[in-house]
């Protein structure tokens, strides 16, 4: 839990994008349940395949994002800084994480559990809606942006074609 009258805190809290427009008294409230956690280099903050229960604030440092291929190859998806978050999933759908992430600069998280978020849901409705609110934002950049990477994939994969002629369609047996 983090002590309301760290302005440090505050400030930051307020430029993370999941928490924007939380002020005042909302705010107080969610402080109740972030929990700040201090990781080293090299160290897994979750595992591809565990059962989550948080999703994490980047205060400081740098983690990388991975997930094993079909082959068992560990590729790096995207490395996260400061104000950015991850494990998000986890509070909408209990599945198993989808990825790793490992710490590359040594970090300080703020984490919030599904629990957290059901019990903000009953302290407060209106902060607990925002949050909720500005994961779903946040996932649909996100989702826009891999949507974006598979098309530029597989145009490298398919022969180019004149601007507006439409693929060949199938005959029907």
């Amino acid at each position: 839990m983090i002590t309301r009258r760290d302005t440090a805190v505050a400030t930051f809290v307020r430029t993370v994008p999941i928490f924007h427009d939380l002020k005042g008294r909302n705010l107080d409230i969610l402080f109740d349940f972030l929990e700040e956690r201090k990781w080293d280099v090299g160290e897994i903050i979750c595992a591809e395949g565990e059962l989550g229960r948080s999703m994490y604030v980047i205060r400081e440092g740098e983690v990388e994002v991975v997930r094993r291929s079909s082959r068992g190859n560990s590729v790096p998806i995207v490395r996260l800084g400061p104000g950015e978050c991850f494990g998000e999933m986890t509070l909408i759908e209990l599945q198993p994480r989808s990825a790793s992430v490992v710490v590359k600069k040594k970090a300080v998280t703020y984490s919030l559990t599904n629990l957290d978020l059901w019990n903000l849901y009953k302290a407060d409705n209106f902060a607990y809606v925002i949050i909720l609110q500005n994961i779903c934002r946040m996932m649909s950049r996100r989702l826009r942006k891999a949507d974006s990477r598979i098309v530029e994939f597989l145009e490298l994969l398919e022969p180019p074609r004149p601007a507006g002629k439409a693929p060949k369609k199938r005959k029907k047996k």
